[in-house]
């Protein structure tokens, strides 16, 4: 088997690309029992939510490696290649490594009737066991309770922030969507960014029920903004008995200080010292994720956005890094998106407004999309493909920042296309140095 064939046999199963999902712990618990629980061969950091928690998986995994750990990360989706969403001290996983797991799940995934997302799953458990790492950082896929990497005894969660977003499984309210992800919360410490009151509400809940300590931003963690330009930013995060000042953070946005924040306190519930969090802190990127790149004597900005809490959050990102700069969109949303608050949100910013479609499947066409613009927003026009919207957007009118936004497959088009290349998206770079 190949690579390519591999990949294409774990794509074709049951839930490929996240379409159908099938939420559910019976079959991931009986693939993992079949590999002999290879989860329990090391601690478990588990991080959900609804915006930003691979930022914060992301974050976390880079300080735990600076702290000397061998440290396995999963995250989904992938960018550009599947080999992104399985890393072991930011590094990819191989080829020949995905090929093995492949294999090595064999006719139980058949069996079981196993989804692409507990297949996954499922492999890069397995391949953390085999490559000993001491601690996995597991990104939940959907909601928490049933999704598939909810599984073992995790020494720490976190709980990223809660907004609306995949509802026809999670459900319409933000308490129904808090209680799908609130399920996490079932073992060592948990770590909580700050909430909508009814969100809040069901997550203290959930922490009073399960006897689990709660550290929540706002109450017990705090972070101040201390500089903020385009070469990055300096923050102090501070929790109960500890204080760490002057951190170079290196990713952008004005969301990330308050993921970077549960990312430290998370570490500092596994015991990591102030050293390695500055390091990891100052290391670790989250491609396509407010990646801000110079580009054509101007600024181009690339951030996933595929939801109305993603969408405001790039908004007021883009306020406080550019001002008030004119902005060109490019935006792609899938079908089963919120594109008419999405838009809502992006519009006051809007110079211009070029709609494009993804390579996914799920994508929305941009003439049925092109209805759910605000009238306000002053020239709309469309692109037949990611590549031909860049272009659109780098001719006159021209603006000074270019953000494309809307969903994650768009902003992976956009890479693949920049970088010339299909080789996975790395997630730590030196200190000087960048993603290009």
């Amino acid at each position: 088997m190949t690579y390519a064939e591999a990949v294409a046999r774990l794509l074709a199963l049951r839930g490929g690309e996240h379409a159908g999902m099938r939420p559910g712990l019976e079959r991931i618990e009986g693939l993992l029992a079949a590999l002999g629980h290879p989860e329990r061969r090391y601690r478990l950091a588990q991080v959900g939510g609804t915006n930003g928690k691979g930022s914060v998986a992301a974050i976390l995994a880079a300080i735990l490696k600076a702290a000397g750990h061998r440290v396995g990360l999963y995250t989904s989706p992938h960018l550009v290649s599947f080999r992104e969403r399985i890393r072991v001290n930011g590094e990819p996983v191989s080829e020949d490594s995905v090929v093995d797991g492949v294999e090595a799940l064999g006719t139980l995934v058949a069996r079981l009737d196993a989804t692409m997302f507990e297949a996954a799953t499922a492999l890069a458990l397995d391949h953390f066991a085999r490559e000993a790492v001491d601690i996995a950082v597991l990104e939940v896929g959907l909601g928490g309770r049933l999704d598939a990497t909810t599984v073992g005894v995790p020494a720490v969660t976190v709980v990223t922030r809660i907004d609306l977003d995949h509802q026809a499984v999670l459900g319409t309210t933000l308490a129904a969507i808090a209680a799908e992800k609130a399920a996490i919360i079932r073992a060592g410490v948990a770590v909580v960014a700050s909430q909508a009151p009814e969100a809040m509400a069901v997550l203290l809940r959930r922490a009073t029920e399960v006897g689990v300590p709660l550290l929540v931003s706002g109450r017990d963690l705090s972070v101040t903004v201390e500089h903020r330009d385009l070469d990055g930013q300096r923050i102090s995060c501070a929790g109960p008995g500890w204080s760490v000042a002057h951190l170079r953070l290196g990713m952008l946005g004005s969301f990330q200080p308050e993921n970077a924040l549960l990312a430290v306190a998370a570490a500092r519930v596994l015991g990591v010292g102030d050293a390695p969090i500055g390091q990891g802190l100052a290391r670790a990127r989250w491609p396509g994720r407010f990646q801000v790149l110079a580009r054509d004597g101007g600024w181009l900005v690339l951030d996933g956005a595929h939801n109305p809490g993603g969408a405001r959050a790039l908004a007021t990102s883009l306020r406080d890094h550019f001002g008030a700069a004119p902005v060109t969109f490019v935006v792609g949303i899938l079908r089963d998106k919120d594109a008419p608050a999405i838009l809502a949100e992006l519009a006051p910013l809007a110079h211009r407004l070029i709609l494009t479609a993804s390579s996914n499947r799920r994508a929305a066409d941009p003439a049925a999309l092109r209805a759910a613009v605000p009238p306000a927003v002053p020239r709309v026009e469309l692109a037949a493909s990611p590549v031909e919207a860049l272009a659109l957007a780098g001719r006159s009118p021209k603006s000074p920042v270019v953000c494309v936004a809307g969903s994650l497959s768009l902003i992976g088009d956009v890479w693949r296309h920049l970088a010339g290349s299909d080789d996975p998206c790395p997630v730590e770079v030196d200190i000087m140095g960048s993603l290009f």
